[in-house]
């Protein structure tokens, strides 16, 4: 399925606090789309980029550090880096800002919810109510950077009180949720809504009526399905359980994807083009830390990850992920991979953090314990 800018726009704000967007990152989506964003004021114009990416078209390398002169904008190398300073564009270094409550308030408008957004901390924002046929009404939050299922279900509990009426938490990306937690949640009138999987292009009237309807709670079913899952794939398409049949076949076709980690075995392969693969074998802590970035989907620091906090420094949790990196990922430059993305720090060069980020044309699958 194409993204589109929307569902792009609700990703990264899923990923980082408070994101800018380049407009050469949007400049591939319909510019209708990104003049209506503009003009509802979700996205809003900010202060110019002083590092980007290098534009298209250039050789692979480090991030441009933006220079204005006389003679116009300029993108020139980074420390320990020398080439030609390089003419930049206007479009460049123009970036966008995301207005979370003018976010809320289209939601709410398209979807006739009544109430005033109001913040709740960093990462939550009530959007208001919705009424309900029969009953009163149900109280509708956006939640942000969910990435820990344990830490979603305590932010549930805390917005539904005792006595409470039916709440719906707005997700910007699916939450990775056991069967038993949805259960519960369910069953105590709280529905989960992931609005990429919901808001397709540019639309954002949300299904209600299939949103507020409870399922029938299989909890034998859900055993039985535990029993036969025998591992999980993470594909840019999401999340799924496999048998060890589909497992097995899995591992047949491991040659259509660019990069193929196999946390079960330690197994892994990563192919630039048409290149031969290159294979590695990962250590368990190798294996966790690359998880620990791929499964999020966010803007890290090694050691702020699961497993780079049972290192034994904040430097050997940066080493073991470098050196996890450089076994599945294909190296463009000195400081550049393809889909592990390195962010510097403009004050203090050593808080290095990194993103999975994959580019569109790169194919990855990660298998993991069920």
């Amino acid at each position: 399925m194409t993204e589109s800018l929307l569902g792009f726009v609700l990703t990264r704000l899923d990923q980082i606090e408070s994101p800018l967007f380049l407009y050469r990152e949007l400049e591939r989506f319909p510019a209708a789309d990104l003049a209506a964003l503009v003009s509802n004021g979700i996205l809003r114009q900010t202060s110019k980029a002083t590092e980007i990416p290098r534009p298209a078209g250039l050789p692979v390398g480090s991030d441009l550090i933006v220079r204005r002169t006389s003679r116009g904008l300029f993108g020139v190398a980074d420390e320990g880096e020398y080439f030609d300073p390089i003419p930049l564009a206007d479009d460049d270094v123009r970036q966008y800002r995301v207005s979370l409550l003018k976010l809320a308030a289209r939601i709410r408008n398209e979807n006739e919810l009544t109430g005033v957004p109001v913040k709740n901390g960093r990462r939550l924002l009530f959007v208001g109510e919705r009424p309900l046929p029969g009953r009163e009404h149900a109280d509708v939050y956006l939640s942000l950077w969910n990435d820990d299922p344990a830490d979603f279900m305590s932010l549930c509990k805390r917005v539904h009180p005792a006595k409470p009426r039916p709440v719906v938490m707005l997700v910007p990306r699916p939450v990775p949720l056991s069967v038993e937690q949805v259960q519960l949640l369910t069953s105590s009138d709280v529905f989960v809504v992931p609005l990429t999987t919901h808001l397709k292009g540019m639309r954002w009237k949300l299904p209600w009526s299939r949103i507020l309807k409870k399922t029938d709670a299989k909890p034998a079913s859900a055993k039985e399905s535990r029993k036969s899952a025998y591992c999980r794939m993470v594909t840019r398409d999401g999340t799924r359980t496999l048998k060890k049949a589909q497992y097995d076949e899995l591992l047949r076709r491991r040659g259509k994807y660019d990069m193929f980690i196999d946390a079960m075995t330690g197994e892994a392969m990563c192919r630039q083009g048409k290149a031969k693969p290159c294979t590695a074998k990962l250590t368990p802590k190798e294996r966790g830390i690359l998880i620990d970035f791929m499964e999020t989907g966010k803007l890290m620091r090694p050691y702020n990850t699961k497993t780079g906090t049972t290192c034994l420094s904040r430097d050997a949790a940066c080493r073991l992920f470098e050196k996890a990196r450089r076994k599945v990922d294909v190296r463009l430059g000195r400081y550049e991979y393809r889909a592990f993305r390195l962010h510097k720090n403009a004050t203090n060069p050593t808080l290095k953090a990194f993103e999975f980020a994959p580019p569109d044309d790169l194919q990855y699958c990660l298998i993991v314990p069920a």
